[in-house]
C-alpha cells in the first residue's frame, strides 16, 4: 500500500486500514455467525428447537455439500453470492483478508473459513491461488455511474427505505455484540472491498449477484445505487464518482489461476458459489448419514479438510439437535413460519403476533403520523393468505403493486425462485379453504357507489381514494384494484370486524356486530351493502359523491401577467417544492430542502387541486411537455460538504423569485427565469473561502457556464460573486 494511508487516488476510509490489517493481525472480531432469525428467536432457547436447527441447516448451507434427496421442500439450501464478475466488483486485497480469516473480515459472515485446518504454508498457498482466480473472472459490465453521487442522500434513504430494517449502519455503528443481539447484517468493512461502480452494481441488481435473496432488491434507480454507495464506502465527501473507490490492478498469473480454479473446485466452494458440475460434485456424507453425529463442521476446533464455521454454543447445539433424528416433514404453515425467517420478513412484518420492528429499529420506519402505527409500519401478515388472492401475493412478493405511498420502508424484491411457493403456502397455511363463501347475489353497483361518498352515504372517500382520486382528508390506502386484489370474504369480514383484522386500526366499523349503521340505503342489509359496494370497485362508473366539483382544468393554475410561485408536493422536488410558473411558458420546480433546481419544463404549469383539496398529498405534477430533471449534484462544492440550509425567496418588482440559502458560511441568492429555449439562472455568492462550480450534465438539456474566470472561486469577506449558468433544451 502506498504511503500516508493513500490506495490509489482515494483517501483511505476508517474502514479500510483495519480489514487489511487482518492480514498480519488476524481476526478484528470474530464472531458466530449472524443468522438474523436466529439470533432474534433462538439465541436465548434454553432446550434446542427443531425449527431453529432447520433454520440453521438452509442458512448455513449445509445441504449444498451434505446432499438430502427428497427433502428439497424441507429444507431450502441458501445459496452462495455468484462469483463470475469477482474481478470487476470486488477488491484483491479483501479477497484475501476474507478467504484468510472470513469472520475477522466480515463480522457475522455465514461463509465458513473452508481451508482453517490447512498447515500454514499450505493454506497461504492456496489462498493466494484462489484470490488469482477469483481477480480473473471478468464477466458482467458495472453500473454506469452519474458524474457525481450525494453520500448524504444515500445515508437518508438507508434509515429510510428499510436498509436499516436488517443492517447496523456501518458510518454510525454499534458495537458488534449489539448487532447481533438485535439480528442485525453487518456491513463493517465495505470500503475495503468494493469499488463504488461494484458497490453500485450490486446494490442496484442484487438478485443478479446474490441469487439467494437475502440481500433483495430495494427497487433502486442508478443515482440512487450510487448516493447509498457512497454512503456505505464511508466517502463522506462529496466528489466525482471517476475519482472514488476505484478498483485497484491486481496482474494474475495464469499458473495460479488455474490452480485457483481447481481448488475452488475440491474444496467444495463450487457446491455453494456455482452450480455443481460433475467434477466439483459434493464430496461429503449425505445428510443422512450425519444423524446422531456430533462432530465435523460442528467442532469448535477447525479440523483438516472440514470448513469451520465458529458457531456459537447455542447454533451448535441447534444443529445437533436437528440432526438427532429424521426430520419431520413440515406442513404449509411451518414452510411459511421459516421462509419468513429466512429472510428476515420479521424484521418489518407481524405475523400471529411474532415478529415486526423490534424497540431499537421502530425509529427508522417513518410515513404518514396521522395514520397512526399503520401509516409507518408494514402490514402485519397474519391471514394474508385469507386477505390477498394469489396474484396480489405473487405481485407483492416481486416487490411490486404496491398501494401505500404514505410508507417510506420499500417492499424488496426477494427472486420468485426462493419466495414463489408462499403464493400457494399462505392460503393453505391460513385454512382459506374453511372460509365460508360470500354470497354477493342482490348487489347493486349504484347503491355501493353512494354508500362509499360523503352524501348520504358511510364516507369511504374521506380518508380511501377510488380511481385517480386521492381520499378527502387523508391518504389511507386506495380502493382502485381493491377487488383484483381482495378475497371477497375477507373483504366483507372487514368491513364488519376491521379492527379485529387489522388491530390498530383507525377505521371504524359501520356495521358493527354485523349491523348496519345506515338503514336507508338497501333497507340497511348488511350483506347487500357490502356486496354492492364490491360490486361498485369491480365494475367502476361515475365517482361516489362527495369528491369536490369541477370540470377538468378548472383548478389548472394559468400564470398571465407575472410569475406565480406554489408551494406544493412534486415527484423528484419532495415536500419542499416550490413550483414557480411563469407566462412565457417556461416553468420549474425548486427544492426547499435540498436547494436546488429538480425540473424544468414548457407549457402548461400545474393542476393545483391535490395540492389544495388533499390534506395529506398535496401532490402536484408538471402539465406540460419537455420535462427535464436539473443534476442531481449540489452545483457548488465547498470544503466539509456543509449541508445547505433554506431561508426563504424574495421576489423582484417584476415577482421573479430568488432563492436564499447558506453553506456554511457561504450566503447564497439563487435567481432563475425564462431566457431563451430555456432558463437562465443567476447566483450571488457572498461570504469567505474556496468554492468549486460543478454545473453538471443531464440529457436532453445543454448546460454552459457563462460568468467569466475559473469554476473555481476564491471569496473574500465582504465580496460578493455573480454565477450565471444556461440550461437549454437540446435541439
Amino acid at each position: 500500500m502506498p504511503a500516508g494511508g493513500v490506495i490509489g487516488s482515494r483517501r483511505v476510509s476508517r474502514q479500510v486500514l483495519p480489514v487489511l490489517a487482518t492480514l498480519a493481525a488476524g481476526s478484528l472480531a470474530a464472531g458466530h455467525p449472524v443468522v438474523p432469525g436466529f439470533e432474534r428467536f433462538h439465541a436465548d432457547d434454553e432446550v434446542p428447537a427443531l425449527e431453529a436447527g432447520r433454520l440453521l441447516l438452509g442458512e448455513l448451507s449445509c445441504t449444498r455439500c451434505h446432499a438430502a434427496p427428497g427433502t428439497a421442500s424441507l429444507l431450502p439450501a441458501r445459496r452462495g453470492p455468484v462469483l463470475d464478475a469477482a474481478g470487476t466488483r470486488l477488491q484483491a486485497d479483501w479477497l484475501r483478508a476474507f478467504l484468510s480469516d472470513p469472520a475477522g473480515t466480515s463480522p457475522g459472515t455465514t461463509m465458513p473459513d473452508v481451508l482453517a485446518g490447512l498447515p500454514a504454508e499450505t493454506r497461504a498457498g492456496q489462498i493466494d491461488a484462489l484470490v488469482h482466480y477469483l481477480v480473473s473472472r471478468q464477466d458482467g459490465n458495472l453500473e454506469k455511474l452519474a458524474k457525481y453521487s450525494a453520500p448524504a442522500t444515500g445515508g437518508k434513504r438507508f434509515a429510510r427505505i428499510g436498509c436499516a430494517a436488517c443492517h447496523a449502519d456501518p458510518v454510525r455503528s454499534d458495537p458488534l455484540d449489539a448487532h447481533r443481539a438485535a439480528g442485525l447484517v453487518s456491513l463493517e468493512g465495505l470500503a475495503a472491498k468494493y469499488s463504488h461502480a461494484g458497490l453500485t452494481t450490486f446494490l442496484a441488481h442484487p438478485l443478479a449477484h446474490r441469487p439467494g435473496g437475502r440481500m433483495p432488491g430495494m427497487h433502486l434507480g442508478s443515482q440512487e445505487a450510487a448516493d447509498l454507495a457512497a454512503y456505505l464506502l464511508d466517502t463522506l465527501d462529496e466528489a466525482e464518482n471517476k475519482d472514488r473507490a476505484p478498483l485497484r490492478p491486481f496482474p494474475t498469473d495464469p499458473v495460479k489461476v488455474a490452480e485457483g480454479g481447481r481448488i475452488f473446485r475440491s474444496a467444495g466452494c463450487a457446491n455453494c458459489h456455482d452450480e455443481p458440475v460433475p467434477e466439483a460434485a459434493p464430496r461429503f456424507p449425505p445428510l443422512a448419514r450425519l444423524l446422531g453425529k456430533s462432530g465435523g463442521c460442528l467442532e469448535a476446533t477447525p479440523a483438516r479438510g472440514r470448513p469451520h464455521y465458529g458457531l456459537s454454543p447455542a447454533q451448535a447445539a441447534a444443529l445437533r439437535a436437528v440432526l438427532a433424528k429424521p426430520l419431520p416433514p413440515m406442513d404449509p404453515g411451518d414452510r411459511v413460519h421459516l421462509t419468513i425467517k429466512s429472510f428476515n420478513c420479521y424484521a418489518c412484518h407481524m405475523r400471529c403476533g411474532l415478529g415486526g420492528p423490534g424497540p431499537e429499529r421502530e425509529a427508522y420506519f417513518t410515513g404518514d403520523k396521522t395514520l397512526g402505527d399503520h401509516g409507518r409500519f408494514p402490514p402485519h401478515l397474519t391471514d394474508v393468505g385469507r386477505k390477498l388472492t394469489k396474484t396480489a401475493l405473487k405481485s407483492i412478493l416481486a416487490g411490486k403493486g404496491g398501494i401505500r405511498p404514505y410508507l417510506h420502508t420499500r417492499m424488496p424484491d426477494f427472486g420468485a425462485a426462493n419466495v414463489g411457493h408462499l403464493v400457494d403456502d399462505f392460503p393453505r397455511a391460513d385454512d382459506l379453504a374453511g372460509v365460508e363463501p360470500v354470497d354477493f347475489a342482490g348487489a347493486d353497483p349504484d347503491a355501493g357507489r353512494i354508500l362509499m361518498g360523503t352524501r348520504g352515504g358511510v364516507g369511504c372517500i374521506t380518508c380511501h381514494g377510488v380511481q385517480d382520486r386521492k381520499g378527502i382528508a387523508m391518504e389511507s390506502l386506495t380502493l382502485s384494484g381493491a377487488t383484483g386484489r381482495y378475497r371477497p370474504g375477507w373483504f366483507h369480514e372487514h368491513l364488519i370486524h376491521p379492527a379485529r383484522l387489522r388491530p390498530g386500526t383507525l377505521m371504524p366499523s359501520f356495521w358493527p356486530g354485523g349491523v348496519a349503521g345506515n338503514r336507508t340505503i338497501l333497507a340497511g342489509d348488511t350483506d347487500r351493502q357490502i356486496a354492492s359496494i364490491w360490486m361498485y370497485l369491480r365494475e367502476g362508473g361515475p365517482l361516489p359523491p362527495g369528491f369536490p366539483d369541477f370540470d377538468a382544468g378548472e383548478f389548472e393554475i394559468v400564470p398571465k401577467d407575472r410569475p406565480v410561485v406554489q408551494r406544493t408536493m412534486m415527484p423528484k422536488a419532495g415536500t419542499h417544492a416550490i413550483a414557480v410558473g411563469f407566462p412565457a411558458g417556461v416553468h420549474l420546480a425548486f427544492d426547499g430542502a435540498s436547494c436546488r433546481p429538480v425540473l424544468m419544463w414548457r407549457g402548461r404549469f400545474i393542476d393545483a387541486y391535490n395540492t389544495w383539496f388533499s390534506r395529506k398529498n398535496p401532490t402536484a405534477v408538471p402539465l406540460g411537455t419537455d420535462v427535464v430533471e436539473l443534476p442531481a449534484s449540489p452545483l457548488l462544492a465547498l470544503p466539509g460538504s456543509p449541508a445547505p440550509r433554506f431561508e426563504g425567496y424574495e421576489l423582484d418588482a417584476s415577482g421573479v423569485p430568488s432563492f436564499i440559502y447558506r453553506l456554511g458560511p457561504v450566503r447564497v441568492t439563487d435567481r432563475l427565469a425564462p431566457a431563451e429555449t430555456g432558463v437562465l439562472r443567476t447566483l450571488r455568492v457572498t461570504g469567505a473561502g474556496p468554492v468549486t462550480i460543478h454545473p453538471g450534465r443531464v440529457k436532453g438539456l445543454r448546460i454552459k457556464l457563462l460568468s467569466p474566470g475559473s469554476p473555481a472561486l476564491d471569496l473574500r469577506e465582504g465580496a460578493g460573486n455573480t454565477i450565471t449558468i444556461s440550461y437549454q433544451w437540446a435541439p
